[in-house]
């Protein structure tokens, strides 16, 4: 997938300011509003491709257990559905039941004890940007540089033209969560048919 640099993040936050450069704590403070506003992009939708894993397989623990962590693999930032077995191959999985709290994920309903592991959908976690950062995902890049740009004017007291470049920046996050609608439309990654037979315990 495409990535861009935080320099070149940087850049266009620079030429849409018109300012030849920015103090250090002007530069400290873009850092932190790319950060809070990728945040707020990344909480938009849960089926970003990039943060995507689906039919994962994850070691299940004690009382049916399945943490946010485990070595090798990307942490979880949020659980969406567990399988028995691996997902969207050629037959249907059996979806189980879950519930989540500060240790993970615990799977309901495990009948079988020979059960050591489970597929899991998640959303990977949204990693930290820092000014040597090289993985800016593409599809946030415009949403970033219009509204870390509108919270530089409005930390200026520059209201309206922070409005303006607020509704640039919601413009472009809405093209990319459109895709993401479309691509939606056409699959059952994220959508869950309840039924008396995905219900039952096995």
């Amino acid at each position: 997938m495409q990535t861009k640099t935080y320099s070149d993040l940087y850049n266009l936050v620079t030429a849409l300011s018109g300012v030849g450069s920015f103090t250090t704590e002007e530069k400290l403070n873009i850092l932190q509003f790319v950060n809070r506003r990728a945040f707020e992009a990344y909480r938009t939708s849960p089926s970003w491709p990039r943060y995507a894993v689906i039919g994962e397989e994850r070691t299940l623990g004690d009382s049916g257990l399945v943490p946010y962590t485990q070595t090798s693999l990307d942490n979880i930032s949020d659980f969406q559905r567990i399988y028995r077995t691996q997902p969207f191959l050629r037959n249907s999985a059996m979806e189980y039941e879950f519930y989540v709290d500060s240790n993970g994920a615990h799977v309901l309903n495990i009948v079988t004890n020979a059960a050591t592991s489970v597929f899991v959908n998640y959303q990977k976690e949204l990693p930290t940007f820092t000014e040597a950062s090289t993985d800016i995902p593409y599809e946030f890049f415009f949403f970033l540089a219009h509204s870390v740009y509108a919270d530089f004017l409005r930390m200026d007291g520059q209201h309206d033209k922070a409005l303006t470049e607020e509704q640039v920046a919601g413009t472009y996050l809405a093209l990319e969560l459109e895709k993401i609608d479309m691509r939606s439309n056409n699959n059952t990654i994220n959508k869950r048919f309840s039924t008396y037979v995905s219900r039952q315990s096995r």
